[in-house]
C-alpha cells in the first residue's frame, strides 16, 4: 500500500510536535524568565518550542481536514528526489575521509553533469573553480579551517 499524501502529513506534523516537546521539557529544566542583565538561558528555547508546538498542532489540523486519498509522490517524484539524495548521502559520508574540499568538486562535478546536463569537461572545471572559492573564501579570507582529508593534506591544502 502506498503511503498518502495526508497520512506522510500527519506523521511530520506529530514527528514536530514530539520536538517541540522536547525542546520545552529541555528549557523548563533552566531558567525561563528574565533577570536584570537580560533573558535567562531557557527563555527563548520555551518561547520557540511552544510556537513549534503550535505549529504542529495548525499543521495537524490541516492534513486532517485534508483530502484523504492522494498519493504522497509518484514513482517519477521518487526516482527524481533519490537521484539527488543519494549522492548527498555519499558525499557526506565521503568528506569524513576525503575532506570538504574534493567530495565537494566530485559532487557538483556529478550533479553538474547528470541533473544539469553540463559536459564532463565544464562539469569538472564548475566543480574545482567552486571547491577552490570555498577555499579562498573560508581558509583564506574567514581563517577558517575545514575539513580535509588525506589527498588534500598530500596536495599541501
Amino acid at each position: 500500500m502506498a503511503a498518502t499524501r495526508r497520512t506522510l502529513e500527519i506523521a511530520t506534523a506529530a514527528t514536530l510536535g514530539l520536538f517541540a516537546a522536547a525542546v520545552i521539557a529541555g528549557s523548563l529544566q533552566l531558567n525561563t524568565g528574565w533577570a536584570a542583565t537580560g533573558p535567562q538561558s531557557g527563555y527563548v528555547p520555551l518561547r520557540l518550542g511552544v510556537l513549534l508546538l503550535v505549529v504542529s498542532a495548525l499543521l495537524l489540523l490541516q492534513a486532517v481536514r485534508g483530502p484523504a486519498g492522494e498519493p504522497f509522490a509518484t514513482r517519477e517524484q521518487l526516482a527524481r528526489s533519490l537521484s539527488l539524495l543519494l549522492p548527498t548521502i555519499v558525499m557526506a559520508i565521503a568528506m569524513a575521509f576525503l575532506g570538504v574540499y574534493l567530495t565537494g568538486a566530485v559532487y557538483l562535478a556529478y550533479m553538474a553533469r547528470t541533473h544539469g546536463r553540463f559536459s564532463w569537461l565544464r562539469a569538472i572545471a564548475l566543480g574545482v573553480v567552486a571547491s577552490l572559492l570555498f577555499f579562498l573564501t573560508f581558509e583564506i579570507w574567514f581563517g577558517v579551517p575545514l575539513a580535509k582529508g588525506p589527498i588534500e593534506t598530500w596536495l599541501g591544502f
